[in-house]
Formats: C-alpha cells, sequence, structure tokens
C-alpha cells in the first residue's frame, strides 16, 4: 500500500492535534523507510517480477524485522517511548500511544494490499489478502483511506487564510498523481531493487515535507 497509509495521519491529527501532520506521515512509512534501508544494506529482501500482481511487482519475500507483525509492532513501541522520553508538556504519553498506532497501522493496512508476505514473526505463515491483484480494487481500496482520512482531518482543522482553504486539496490532488505515477512505465525481470528502495525514500521524505507545508496552513478547531 502507498497513499492508503496516509489516511492513518490524517485521522490521527484530526483526533489529536498535538501531533504535527508531518510527524504522522513519518509515523505511518516508519516500517517502510526501515524497510528501504534494510533493502539497500541488503538485509531485507525483494525481486522485481513484471506481473507478479497486477498492482505490484514487487516479491516481498524477507522482510521479518520490518513487516512481520512482531516486528512492526517494535518499532510502534519504540515510536511511542521516543516521543515520549523526549517530548515535553503535558498528555505527551497519550499522544506518545497514538503515534505508536499510526505507525502499527502499516502492517494491517499493508495486510489489505500485499501477497501473502507478511509474517507474524518470522518465516511461515505469512498473510495478505492480495488486492494488489487487481490494479482496479486496490486502487479503490487506497483512494477511499485516503479521502476518508482527508475527510476527518477537514472536518476538525480550520484554515489559518486562502493558502488553509487551498493547500490541502492541491495536497491531494498531488497524493492522487504521485500514486498514478507509482504504475507508470513497465519493469525488467531481475531488475535490482535499490532504486526502488531509493525511489521510496525519497517519496515518502518529500510527501513528509508536503503534509509540513498543509499543516502550517490549518490549525485544530
Amino acid at each position: 500500500m502507498f497513499i492508503g497509509h496516509y489516511s492513518a495521519a490524517f485521522a490521527a491529527r484530526a483526533f489529536k492535534p498535538a501531533l504535527p501532520l508531518w510527524l504522522l506521515f513519518v509515523a505511518v512509512q516508519l516500517v517502510d523507510f526501515v524497510w528501504a534501508g534494510l533493502v539497500l544494506a541488503g538485509v531485507e529482501k525483494v525481486r522485481i517480477i513484471p506481473g507478479f500482481m497486477e498492482a505490484s511487482p514487487l516479491d516481498l519475500y524477507y522482510m521479518p524485522y520490518t513487516h512481520s507483525l512482531v516486528g512492526a509492532a517494535i518499532w510502534a513501541v519504540a515510536a511511542a517511548l521516543l516521543y515520549g522520553v523526549y517530548r515535553k508538556g503535558g498528555h505527551k504519553w497519550a499522544a506518545g500511544l497514538i503515534l505508536g498506532g499510526a505507525v502499527l497501522s502499516h502492517w494491517f493496512a499493508d495486510l489489505l494490499v500485499h501477497a501473502p508476505d507478511l509474517p507474524l514473526i518470522v518465516g511461515d505463515p505469512k498473510y495478505g489478502f492480495g488486492l494488489w491483484r487487481s490494479l482496479l480494487w486496490s486502487q479503490i481500496a487506497e483512494i477511499g483511506l485516503l479521502v476518508g482520512g482527508f475527510w476527518l482531518y477537514l472536518r476538525h482543522t480550520t484554515p489559518k487564510g486562502f493558502m488553509g482553504r487551498l493547500s490541502p486539496w492541491l495536497f491531494l490532488a498531488f497524493l492522487m498523481a504521485v500514486q498514478a505515477y507509482s504504475h507508470m512505465g513497465e519493469v525488467e525481470a531481475g531488475a535490482s531493487a535499490q532504486p526502488f528502495a531509493i525511489s521510496a525514500l525519497v517519496a515518502y521524505s518529500l510527501l513528509a515535507f508536503g503534509a509540513w507545508v498543509v499543516d502550517r496552513t490549518r490549525t485544530a478547531r
């Protein structure tokens, strides 16, 4: 899953204004940030197979440190603890708990679209409902999730001015454009996954920056 992950970020920002949107954008993709780094380091493994699934050529056959349920939970707990320890002010642990929940949401969102490649700990059994087998239905799911979270964000925030009314819609359009672009072009069998991992890191970072820009134009109701 790609833009569908950001549904949880928008929703969490709506209900916990203390958490900035950019941080939540990082949180919901934290395990993919780490996954990309581990792929570049050769620790976690992925094969590129054209036609593997209609919406994804990625055979994600070994990623226990980031995409097992236990692994994702460990990253979630680490994020919550780091936020609680280093953040000052009241209700920081409640905010940290929500931040950790945003991290953990990644695994359950991936469960919808992945092939059975998500282990509970390591090895078999692996789980995945496989919506990526259909480009149409996987996109309906991702866009539906994103729009739902985005709607909550708009309902629970108010614009500071003209840009506060315009920027969220521009950002939503950009997210959908990036999603569409991610399915364009052809891949070669046996191609290295490293360029994909690098592009993922760049995309996640740019979208977190975009979330920071948008959030500066709005305030909690």
